[in-house]
């Protein structure tokens, strides 16, 4: 559950701030290089970054969703079996 929550938070951080979490990670890929904060991103990249990050946000709702159905459908099956005792 802690990376579901944390995928939603992540993907929703890249889908609003694309260049933000590109310069972060320039950063952090490019930690030998020379000057990669000159780096300057193609326009068609910051929208695949913001696409990533809203696909991510939606996955991890989803599972987010997911679990608590079948979270939800054992509790029942739970109260099922007990009464049936």
């Amino acid at each position: 559950m802690f990376w579901n929550v944390l995928a939603v938070v992540y993907g929703g951080f890249v889908a609003a701030f694309p260049e933000k979490a590109i310069d972060y990670l320039t950063r952090f890929v490019l930690v030998g290089y020379e000057n990669p904060e000159d780096l300057e991103p193609s326009d068609w990249f910051v929208s695949l970054t913001r696409i990533e990050g809203v696909l991510l946000a939606v996955t991890g709702v989803v599972t987010l969703l997911v679990d608590a159905l079948l979270v939800g459908e054992e509790e029942g099956e739970a109260d099922a079996v007990a009464v049936e005792e």
